[in-house]
C-alpha cells in the first residue's frame, strides 16, 4: 500500500515540473504568418551578354549536340572532364559535377543524351 502511495506522490510531482502549452488561438484568428527573411540579392555581372552557366558541366549549352554523329563531335578542350559512352555500356556511379557525360546510341552511333555526373 505504501508503495502505491509514494508512486502516486511521485506521479503527482512530475506532472506539476511540466511546462504548461501556451493557450492555443480561438478558432476564428488566423495565426500570424512567420515574418520572412530577406533574400539575398545575386551578385551583378559586369557582362550581361555572357549568360552564366546552368550546370556545372556545360551539359545545357550543349544539347543541340543531341542527335549528331559521334565523328561531328568535336574533341574535349584541354583541362574538360568528357566521359562519352554508348547505352547500356557499364560506367562507374562516381558523381563528378564538372564532367560532362555524352550518351551514344549504340547503332546509330548518334548522340542521345547529354548530362553532368
Amino acid at each position: 500500500m505504501r508503495l502505491i502511495v509514494i508512486s502516486l506522490a511521485t506521479v503527482v510531482a512530475l506532472a506539476a515540473c511540466t511546462e504548461q502549452a501556451p493557450p492555443s488561438a480561438p478558432a476564428d484568428e488566423a495565426p500570424a504568418p512567420a515574418p520572412s527573411e530577406p533574400r539575398p540579392t545575386p551578385p551583378a555581372t559586369n557582362d550581361p551578354a555572357t549568360p552564366a552557366p546552368t550546370d556545372a558541366c556545360g551539359a545545357a549549352e550543349r544539347q543541340s549536340w543531341v542527335g549528331r554523329a559521334r565523328s561531328d563531335l568535336p574533341s574535349a578542350p584541354a583541362g574538360a572532364d568528357w566521359r562519352v559512352f554508348e547505352t547500356g555500356q557499364p560506367v562507374t556511379q562516381d558523381l563528378r559535377p564538372n564532367r560532362l557525360n555524352i550518351e551514344i546510341d549504340p547503332d546509330s552511333q548518334k548522340v542521345v543524351g547529354l548530362s553532368c555526373g
